[in-house]
């Protein structure tokens, strides 16, 4: 006879079951099998409704926690009411380095700290973000905002604030209640007003005859121009026809042109040189008659000096000496003005003085 099933044995080992099953999904649920907790707060001064408990932490879009509890918060001293938020972190979410390893759990604490504190003086801020807009729920997400101010509470001794700024939509509804709908409403209806006045206007009615006409005026004037254009545009092409044959007519001419002045230059060069060679030996002997004249005026003038100072300054002698002596200065100038005008006129040699002067 086989023996019966204890069925109360069988109740306890499925409660038992159970009751693991929902311890592991809790554990797991929570993070602690995957590392140690590190507990957050962050106060939001606004609405923190569609956040709930278990609600994800992100930083850059990378969950790190989950919310762990949601408080309101009365500060007696100022009357305003706070929306406290506390959160978990798991450690080793977020690696950091550049900083020295070991020296046990206070060690590792501190360094977090230090890190942490390092983000938030570079910017670190959180803000409630929607996760769907059909739930309405929210997320707390970090992101860095390097310009915004650090505002901490200082509420929890305990625990490490994280500073928070509004959100999106509560910043937007700050700028709203700031707008004065009235005045807007105003100003739209003042401008449709005066936009209205101006229309009916009769002076924008005239404003329009007068723009009407014009337009006709110039819509005439632009058809007798179109008409204008095509006879002046073929007298144009067949004035550049014309002058297009006439500077291949002058390239046709200018290059014989070119080979006589070219010709004449080179006679005129060589008879310039044949002239340069004969007149040299010609300046060199008027250069060296000059150089003779002056030192016979100087014997001249040194022989009537010694006449002077032995005969009587009324003789014979001494007034035809004087004489002399001027007659020879006489001949040196007009010698002298014969280099200087053969100097600046060596063709009279060849062709006389006076065909160089009329040449002048």
């Amino acid at each position: 006879m086989s023996k019966q099933v204890n069925k109360t044995l069988i109740g306890a080992f499925i409660l038992g079951a159970v009751v693991l099953a929902v311890t592991a999904v809790l554990i797991l649920g929570s993070g602690r099998l995957l590392g140690r907790l590190e507990p957050y707060v962050m106060y939001f001064t606004g609405s923190v409704n569609g956040l709930r408990v278990g609600a994800p932490v992100k930083l850059k879009g990378v969950a790190i926690g989950t919310v762990t509890a949601i408080n309101l918060v009365y500060n007696y001293q100022s009357g305003v009411f706070l929306n406290e938020v506390l959160f978990n972190v798991v450690a080793g979410s977020v690696k950091i380095t550049g900083q020295e390893n070991g020296g046990g759990p206070q060690k590792k604490r501190l360094t977090t700290e230090s890190a942490v504190e390092n983000m938030i003086n570079n910017g670190l801020r959180a803000k409630l973000q929607l996760q769907s807009f059909v739930t309405g729920q929210l997320v707390v997400a970090f992101d860095f905002y390097p310009n915004s101010p650090i505002v901490l509470m200082n509420i929890e001794s305990d625990i490490q604030e994280l500073p928070t700024l509004p959100s999106d939509m509560e910043a937007l509804a700050k700028t709203f209640d700031s707008l004065d709908f009235q005045a807007i409403a105003d100003s739209i209806t003042t401008v449709i007003s005066s936009v209205e006045k101006l229309a009916t206007s009769p002076q924008l009615q005239k404003i329009l005859v007068a723009i009407n006409d014009t337009l006709a005026v110039y819509h005439q004037l632009a058809l007798d121009l179109d008409r204008q254009v095509a006879p002046i545009s073929t007298e144009l092409a067949a004035t550049l026809a014309d002058a297009r044959q006439l500077i291949q007519s002058a390239d046709g001419q200018i290059a014989p042109l070119a080979t006589q002045i070219g010709g004449a230059t080179a006679d005129l060069r060589q008879t310039i040189a044949t002239i340069d060679q004969g007149l040299q030996p010609v300046l060199d002997n008027a250069a060296t008659a000059t150089a003779a004249a002056k030192a016979a005026f100087e014997q001249a003038e040194t022989m009537l000096t010694q006449l002077t100072s032995l005969s009587d300054e009324e003789s014979t002698l001494v007034f035809e000496l004087e004489d002399t002596l001027s007659e020879i200065r006489k001949a040196a100038g007009a010698l002298a003005v014969l280099v200087d005008y053969l100097g600046r006129h060596p063709e009279a040699l060849l062709r006389g003085r006076h065909e160089a002067v009329e040449e002048r």
